[in-house]
Formats: structure tokens, sequence, C-alpha cells
């Protein structure tokens, strides 16, 4: 907030349209809350948000708790109109009407308890409390008996009641207070109207904060260049401690230079306001900073302004002494080393700050590949039931407890996003594959559903690139 106090935050209009399609769009990189994958694939396609009280619904419900109860498809085929709004009994239609019929607030278990078993605020309060404690089963099995008993006692069949509190069960304490989703959808609101409206400013802010959110600092870059946002490379003389927004982009700040903390920041920025570094020598022997940190800074490209090639860079920090009684190896005085390579160098750069900031991998790659594989771009818009072949970079890779042994992979391309889905039998094919961040080549059928399509794997291989 302090970063971006110029911009006068929205505190109490969350109305605007804009906001809202972006957010329908799942575009929603950095979004507070709504930028995992199972929101951007599975709670904003269904839901469309378009108003405040539909933030709050989302939130709530791709939660441990909506999901073990399987609430959540439900509720989306009743918010499409596909499945009527059902109640397994009357007397809980005041507490669940708001949510469609679907338990996704802690609020509804304490009405639910009132209204079905006409407990008292504190017993339902007490209710509340149990089901969210770990390992409370013994005073979850007396709540029941209490539940069930009460139920019967305003006409609910103990069949019924069985059922209702089974749905309290699975629902537990992994789900949001309706209070807590509603003062986290006012981030999610505001963190969506910085993306929108000041887009360089709130990437930039993000990769000045990690670790934090769903996706690596990669996939942010590469979601604002495909954005129209220039990131570019750490720079000697125009780079700060974090990033900073420039013109029409961002520059990569020191803190992305692995080995480089704080104090190695002060120091080099210290040295940088009194003398000019024009030269590797003057850059070693001013700052005095480790080789290997320096090596890093060169393979960042932070020295390419000098226009020498970084292996030369290179070879010329390795001759160079710091102290003059140091050991005066000989060195070879002259060598004639070729320049690195783009992937080489995207490599290095990758090694260096944990992304290249060239181009990325498959735009690399993508004239020496077959027209039969398709780019993110394309997959989206083939039909449900083909078989097609892709690839991309294997940028996230989930494997949720309730997926019963599928895995879910997102590959990132030139274009945008590819998501997979892995079946038990193909993860344990191609389980070392998996494993590892690389270029994969993903055979499948396409599945479509309303704006959302992935790839049902069937055989995976790694592309070099």
């Amino acid at each position: 907030r302090e970063k971006f106090s110029a911009f006068r935050l929205p505190t109490s209009h969350f109305d605007d349209p804009t906001v809202y399609a972006m957010i329908s769009a799942a575009d929603t990189f950095g979004v507070f809350q709504v930028e995992s994958r199972a929101q951007q694939n599975v709670a904003l396609p269904h839901i469309q948000p378009n108003c405040f009280d539909d933030l709050i619904t989302t939130i709530s419900l791709i939660r441990p708790g909506p999901v073990q109860g399987n609430m959540v498809k439900p509720y989306f085929r009743r918010r499409s109109g596909q499945e009527p709004v059902t109640y397994l009994h009357p007397l809980l239609q005041p507490a669940l009407a708001e949510s469609l019929g679907i338990i996704l607030f802690q609020e509804q278990v304490i009405k639910i308890g009132r209204d079905v078993a006409g407990f008292t605020g504190g017993e339902a309060e007490l209710l509340r409390r149990a089901l969210g404690k770990k390992n409370a089963y013994e005073a979850i099995a007396g709540l029941r008996a209490l539940f069930v008993a009460g139920a019967q006692g305003k006409g609910v069949s103990a069949d019924i009641a069985h059922q209702i509190f089974d749905q309290l069960t699975a629902f537990g304490g992994y789900s949001f207070a309706k209070s807590h989703a509603a003062a986290f959808a006012v981030l999610v609101y505001q963190s969506a109207w910085l993306r929108c409206y000041h887009p360089r400013e709130f990437c930039a802010a993000l990769l000045n904060h990690q670790p934090m959110g769903f996706w690596s600092p990669a996939v942010l870059v590469g979601d604002a260049r495909r954005r129209g946002i220039d990131v570019l490379p750490v720079h000697l003389e125009y780079s700060q401690a974090g990033c900073v927004v420039i013109d029409d982009g961002i520059r990569l700040g020191f803190a992305y230079v692995k080995g480089f903390g704080e104090e190695a920041i002060a120091r080099l920025l210290e040295v940088r306001e009194h003398v000019r570094l024009t030269d590797m020598a003057t850059l070693y022997r001013r700052t005095r900073l480790p080789k290997r940190l320096l090596e890093n800074l060169v393979l960042a490209g932070a020295c390419d302004h000098w226009g020498v090639p970084r292996r030369k860079l290179l070879w010329q920090l390795g001759k160079l002494r710091a102290v003059a009684d140091e050991l005066p190896l000989p060195v070879v005085a002259h060598v004639d080393l070729p320049e690195l390579s783009e992937a080489l160098a995207g490599a290095l750069e990758t090694e260096a700050i944990g992304f290249s900031t060239g181009r990325h991998v498959m735009a690399r790659i993508r004239p020496t590949l077959p027209a039969a594989i398709l780019n993110s771009q394309e997959v989206a818009t083939v039909n449900s039931g083909r078989r097609v072949t892709t690839a991309g970079l294997l940028v996230i890779r989930q494997q949720p407890q309730t997926a019963k042994g599928f895995v879910f992979l997102t590959l990132e391309d030139e274009f945008g996003l590819i998501n997979v889905v892995v079946r038990p039998k193909t993860v344990t094919r191609y389980r070392r594959l998996l494993v590892t961040k690389t270029v994969l080549q993903v055979s499948g059928i396409v599945e479509q559903q309303g704006q959302v399509v992935h790839v049902l794997a069937v055989r995976i291989a790694r592309l070099d690139g």
C-alpha cells in the first residue's frame, strides 16, 4: 500500500467493470488469492466474477473444505443453471440460500446448527470450533449425537440429519469465515486494480517482494512481456538494489543477481557514486567484491554495455589480482574465445538471476520444430477430442492430495501457458521427466470446457533447447 499510495487505491467502491473483466478472463498473474492455477482454470472461468460478492465466493470456494465436501462442481452447475438449487431439508434454506444450497462459509455452520438442530448460539459455536480442530473425533462424535437428536426434535429424519452432519464434517475447518473472505476480497480487488491500471509498477513491486504468491519471477516476467512491458536486464550503471520502473518497462535490480545481498549491493552502489566503472579491472579493484559475485554480474548481462563479450570479461576477471601480494601465477595473455551462443548465454543468465531476459527458449527453438507442434495460442483454438502435440518450458508441477494421483503441469512458450493433465499411469511412466524444469513435448487429447482448455497427456518427451 505504501508503494502505491500515489495511485489512490479504491477503498469503498469496488465496481469497475474493466477490473472485473480482467479477473473473469483469469488475467490474474500476481493478484492476491486469485492467481493460482485452480483459480485461473477452475473458479474464475466458471464464476465470471462481476461484483464484490462474487469475489468473496471465488475466494471461499477454492479451499480444502468445499473441495473435500464435494461442493465445488455442484456450485458451478447451480450457478450456470445446469442444476436446480436444492436443499437436503427446507430448514437449510435460510442458511444456504446465498450460496445456492452449498456450504461455503464458517458462519453457515453456526446457522445450520441453530436452524436445523435447535442449538443455542454457544452450542453452534462449539460445533464450528470442533469441526475446525485436528483430531477432534470424540468431540465431533458427541456433537453428532446432539445434532441428530436436536434435528429430529424439529421434524428432520435421522437419515437426513446424519447426511447434513456428514457435509459439515467434510467441510471441516479448511474454510473461510465470510468476514475473512470479504477482507481478502478487498485486497483482491485492489491488487487487480493495480494490475489493470498500473501494470509496470505492479509487476516491479511483485518482483521486489519475492518469494511470494503462486508464480515464479520467471513466469511473472514472461507475463509482463506478453502484455507489452519491457523487462530489461541488470545494468551496472542504471540498476538499483531492486527493480525499478523506467519508461515503458522495468529494469531488474542487483538483488536478482545470485549472491548479491544487502552488503554487496551497498558496496557496489557506493563505489558507483564516486567512480565510473568502465572496465573489469576497475570494477574488481574498486569494489573488492568476490570474483564469484562479479562472474554472476557478467553472466547476468550487467556489463554488456562495455561492448566486450561475456566470455572475454570472465577471462579478464580471472587474470586480475586484487592485492599486490597475491601469488603471481602465470596466465596465458591472450586466448581467442568464441562468443556465447544464445542458448548458452540464456542458460548462464538463468543460473545467475533465475531466468533469462533474452528470447524465450521456445521462441529460439521454434524455427527448428515441425509445424505439427502447436503453440499455446493454437492449442487454445483446438476442439475437444482432437489429438495434438505441443511443447513448452515446464514452469509448474502440482499433485494435490485430493487429485487421486493426477498431476497438473503448466508449460510456458513465447505466447502463453499450456495446461496439461497427466493421469496416474502416465505419471508413473514419465516420472523422471516431470521432476525437472525443462522443455517438454507433450502429445495428448484436447479437453475444452468453456474457456478452459487443457491437454490430457498420452506421451511426454524432453525437448532439448
